[in-house]
């Protein structure tokens, strides 16, 4: 008589079919170790800003290299450096299993039997449930040794997605890329190719310039998988620079460097950098050396934190741009004013719910425009009128919009052009990115470390957010997300580690990786549990020499001269370990976090700052 046993691990249900006498029978581990790999979230896609939802239904064609040569059928798992996963790559009862961990191969031999096998299946799955607040080494290093025993795989949040890795991504390097192995004046050996030049619209700050990196090799791993035939034939980074001056990432990729708008000018628009992306184009278009360089017909229009998720064919045709549709760009009846102000004989139901990236479109076309998407992104910029019903941080899309509309290119709408996924998007295909063309990681994507949602407009407790790194770059080898987050956030942090490993000039940096972003003032009573944050409460430290500097008002509250603060208890991290914790505190005030060590005598304390690194010393008062 069979029976079932069931066993909760860290949020999960282990399910086993017993026999008789309580042993499992011949496979049970094997299939207790496949079951953990489909722990996924299944509710549906959301825009954030928009409530609406939609599936992923590709409506855009897979490349023809890819019809023909199935590159979509192959996947390849991720590597990761350290001891982050487990996997069994042979394993039966009463034979010696292959462990690899962290690369180092591991055999162990199943003595003990199936029911041994099956009591240590659930005792690493517990390692791994007990230890997922920890350090990720420190979890890891648990969850294998308690899983070497029996080589059972260690559940992961990196089950949650296929992921397709090259081969060797060192092979294709930070590039420059080559040329297109068919010359573009060779219309015969591709008689169906429509080439088009991918324009990344860009500015030399270290936020774009990192994702600038990662977007490129994943531009030029689409490319190669595409074959000799590929659409995707020239890349240049439109870069708006201060001076218009080379700032050395023309090495890796091919680049022109334009003036960006002025600082005051900026700030005079309430510091909104993105008017530089139709600044660039309208310069580029409008200047006849520069335009002579992009030889192709047709241009995408991309952004840096776009990343290429499969080959993309030309979506657009001579008589029709492509474009994607954003759910928070519907004109309406309450910006039909707006448009009329631009454009006085039209209205908005001719506007299309679209933005100038990603885009698809013939240079003639873009030409037509590039005037009025400049000019009406400025001057919505500057009014507080239009503010009140157009959010300002897509004003600049409208001005696109309108724009197109008034000179009447209308855009075919691509629904699977790219996807915004965060950690609220729900319903996610393990293999999602094979019906769309872009992965566009605009919204953080913030869970627990239980692999629940943060929470809307939370730094969650493993958190993967561009945001984090506008004055560092990202670490290598970011944590992999816990059991039960999306496929979106397994697939997205697979594809920055892989920009950045193959990449061997990435800067080392000093930033926190997935884990430790999360800033929770801690209750009272865990800050007089702690060894030293009691000599921190009420005290008062000069700040590099200055006085007044830093006083710890209360349990959470920082004073400071340049802005209200606050400061609270370490979670263990890359940058922190077990024993850091025990005499480091986190502090943040005027949108920098900084990591402070208390002295031994309690007379000093040492700030760095999460990101560049900068230490500053401060003297009690």
């Amino acid at each position: 008589e069979g029976r079932v046993r069931r066993k909760d691990v860290g949020g999960q249900t282990w399910v086993a079919n017993m026999g008789a006498h309580g042993r499992p029978h011949a496979g049970v581990v094997a299939l207790v170790a496949l079951g953990l790999i489909v722990m996924v979230q299944v509710l549906r896609v959301t825009t954030t800003h928009s409530g609406m939802t939609s599936p992923f239904v590709s409506r855009s064609p897979l490349s023809r290299q890819q019809l023909t040569l199935g590159l979509l059928a192959h996947p390849t798992e991720s590597r990761l450096a350290g001891a982050r996963d487990a996997t069994i790559l042979a394993a039966s009862p009463g034979s010696a299993s292959v462990l690899v961990a962290g690369g180092v191969a591991a055999t162990g031999a199943a003595a003990g039997g199936p029911g041994a096998a099956a009591t240590a299946a659930g005792a690493a799955g517990a390692a791994v449930a007990a230890s997922t607040a920890a350090a990720p080494s420190a979890a890891s290093a648990a969850a294998v040794t308690a899983a070497a025993a029996t080589g059972t795989r260690v559940p992961s949040g990196l089950d949650a997605c296929v992921y397709e890795r090259a081969p060797d991504p060192r092979i294709l390097g930070p590039g420059p890329h080559e040329l297109p192995a068919v010359p573009l004046s060779d219309v015969t050996t591709c008689p169906k190719r429509s080439p088009f030049h991918t324009l990344l619209t860009a500015q030399g700050t270290i936020y774009n310039t990192w994702q600038a990196r990662i977007m490129y090799y994943h531009w030029r791993k689409q490319r190669a998988a595409d074959g000799r035939c590929t659409d995707m034939t020239g890349f240049t980074r439109l870069a708006a620079i201060r001076d218009g001056k080379p700032d050395g990432l023309e090495k890796q990729m091919p680049t022109m460097f334009l003036e960006q708008l002025g600082d005051d000018f900026i700030r005079s628009h309430f510091g909104f950098g993105v008017l530089n992306r139709p600044h660039s184009v309208r310069v580029l278009l409008q200047t006849p050396s520069l335009l002579a360089q992009i030889e192709e017909e047709f241009v995408m229009v991309a952004e840096t934190d776009h990343i290429l998720t499969r080959p993309l064919v030309n979506l657009a045709t001579l008589s029709s741009p492509a474009a994607y549709v954003f759910g928070y760009m519907h004109a309406s009846h309450r910006t039909d004013w707006v448009v009329k102000k631009y454009w006085p004989e039209g209205s908005f139901k001719q506007v299309q719910p679209i933005g100038p990236s990603p885009a698809i479109i013939t240079k003639a076309q873009l030409a037509l425009f590039v005037d009025d998407w400049m000019d009406i992104s400025v001057d919505l910029r500057s009014n507080a009128d239009a503010e009140k019903c157009i959010q300002g941080w897509v004003q600049e899309m409208w001005g696109y919009s309108i724009g197109a509309a008034k000179h009447n290119v209308t855009h075919k709408l691509v629904r699977d052009f790219q996807a915004e996924p965060g950690a609220q998007a729900h319903n996610l295909k393990p293999d999602f990115w094979k019906s769309i063309n872009v992965f566009h990681y605009t919204y953080g994507i913030e869970y627990r470390m239980d692999g629940r949602p943060q929470g809307v407009n939370q730094i969650g407790e493993w958190s993967l957010d561009k945001r984090h790194y506008g004055g560092a770059y990202p670490p290598r080898d970011l944590e992999p997300p816990p059991v039960g987050a999306n496929a979106a956030a397994c697939w997205l942090v697979q594809a920055w580690n892989e920009g950045i490993d193959a990449d061997p000039d990435w800067p080392a940096s000093n930033a926190f990786g997935t884990i430790g972003w999360r800033r929770e003032c801690s209750n009272e009573a865990k800050m007089r549990a702690h060894p030293v944050a009691s000599l921190l409460l009420g005290s008062k430290w000069s700040w590099a020499g200055i006085v007044p500097g830093l006083e710890f008002e209360s349990w959470c509250a920082v004073k400071t001269p340049w802005s209200a603060g606050k400061w609270g208890l370490q979670t263990q991290s890359r940058t922190c370990d077990a024993q850091c914790v025990q005499h480091s505190f986190w502090l943040e005030f005027s949108g920098a976090l900084h990591s402070l060590t208390l002295s031994s005598d309690g007379r000093a304390l040492d700030s760095t700052r999460i990101g560049d690194g900068e230490k500053v010393a401060l003297v009690r008062q």
